[in-house]
């Protein structure tokens, strides 16, 4: 099994893939190159994943919720392969300097492998339904159902996996030389580690090849049918699109996402069979063989497949499904228009407070101050030019009628 690799054959496969480098180059490429590669685009990935099937478009199809555990499983699957096989290369084997890790470095890896797996199988239950069931779907696979669906499949993986960290026992003070993290209970270990297999990898490939094979063969029979009906009203194809209603195209569209995305799940399901298949043919071969010391390579190239894998998917989903891409550049597009409007916001901030502060030196306020007093003074002296020029009118007036009234004689007005 390859948990007992991991304890206790670790230091020798490590000890063999560091001294024979130039050797073993598939080993030395793998672990210090693709798989490195393999957990940083994958984590990068899944989280993209994450955050598209998270959308508003998206989470309103219950499948949504498998994916997202799917990408939350594989990420936590490749961090463990970075302390199970990656980082052990560097530092040496990680079970024997941590007690906690000797005990549950399997028990994780057990784990989050059934819930990817597992999430893989209920994705294809779901499209089983849209393709064989339309009309039933909506009945069986509800949001309720679905969060009660991965919560029971978790639960019972964390009991089922249990038995783990009690086969093992860590010696602190066993010598350098010595293997400190060690097996203990090795009947135990091999019956229930070949249940825990046989429920991780077999069980989940058995229902994935059934479930779409299924499925791709009602896809066929349904676009083979489809053919069929449009070939004779093809000379009637004008009259009928003048009877198409809304209804009827919002059901083609709604049709056309839903094959969309069986397409997208079915290529997710099929790289998840054939990409963990060699892992399942190598352990069933030791088991037969009884051996106990794995081959470096073999074990290397099914462990490196394995987690491949893990970081395949947000590539299937983008070359698959139009709908993911479009849902991926929206998201892209909101954060750069985001940053946009944030640096303009900046931008307007920062003006707004250099204007401020320009408007407060006192002597712009005090010139502000005496242009306002001299327009007071410039109206009080128009004001009282005004009552002047009023007076002077007024006797100039004054003077003609007097002079009038006297006859032609000349009579002074002194003021």
């Amino acid at each position: 099994m390859m948990d007992h690799i991991n304890i206790n054959n670790s230091t020798t496969m490590n000890n063999s893939s560091s001294s024979n480098n130039g050797s073993n180059m598939i080993v030395y490429v793998c672990i210090h190159f693709i798989m490195p590669c393999a957990v940083a685009i994958g984590i990068i990935g899944n989280l993209l994943s994450i955050l598209v099937f998270a959308q508003r478009e998206m989470i309103k199809f219950c499948v949504s919720i498998f994916t997202i555990v799917l990408a939350l499983s594989d990420i936590l699957l490749l961090i463990t392969s970075l302390f199970n096989i990656i980082l052990p290369e560097f530092f040496g084997v990680l079970s024997d300097r941590s007690a906690f890790w000797c005990h549950f470095h399997g028990y994780f890896d057990l784990l989050f492998a059934a819930l990817s797996g597992y999430s893989v199988v209920f994705i294809s239950v779901e499209r089983w339904f849209s393709v064989w069931k339309p009309f039933d779907k909506a009945k069986y696979v509800t949001f309720k159902t679905t969060i009660i669906t991965v919560i029971s499949y978790t639960s019972i993986s964390m009991i089922a996996f249990s038995w783990f960290p009690w086969t093992l026992n860590y010696s602190p003070k066993t010598s350098g030389s010595g293997d400190r993290c060690n097996l203990v209970l090795f009947t135990v270990y091999k019956v229930f580690g070949t249940i825990s297999v046989i429920f991780t990898y077999i069980v989940p490939f058995i229902f994935l090849g059934i479930l779409n094979t299924l499925i791709v063969h009602r896809l066929h029979t349904r676009h083979h049918t489809s053919i069929q009906r449009a070939l004779p009203t093809s000379g009637s194809a004008n009259t009928e699109r003048t009877l198409v209603t809304a209804s009827a195209r919002k059901r083609h569209r709604q049709r056309n996402i839903d094959r969309n995305i069986t397409f997208m799940l079915i290529a997710v399901a099929i790289a998840f069979m054939v990409m963990s298949f060699p892992f399942q043919i190598y352990w069933f071969y030791m088991q037969i063989r009884q051996l106990t010391n794995p081959n470096p390579t073999l074990f290397t190239l099914t462990q490196t497949c394995r987690y491949l894998n893990c970081c395949c998917n947000f590539f299937l989903y983008s070359a698959t499904s139009s709908l993911f891409r479009r849902q991926l550049r929206e998201i892209f597009n909101c954060s750069v228009v985001k940053s946009a409007n944030a640096k303009q916001q900046t931008n307007l901030q920062t003006t707004a407070t250099t204007r401020t502060h320009t408007q407060s030196y006192p002597p712009l306020y005090a010139k502000h101050t005496d242009n306002s007093t001299v327009e007071k003074n410039r109206l009080l002296i128009t004001s009282t030019s005004s009552r002047v020029s009023t007076k002077l009118v007024e006797n100039a007036d004054l003077s003609a009628v007097s002079t009038g009234l006297t006859n032609d004689h000349m009579v002074s007005f002194e003021t």
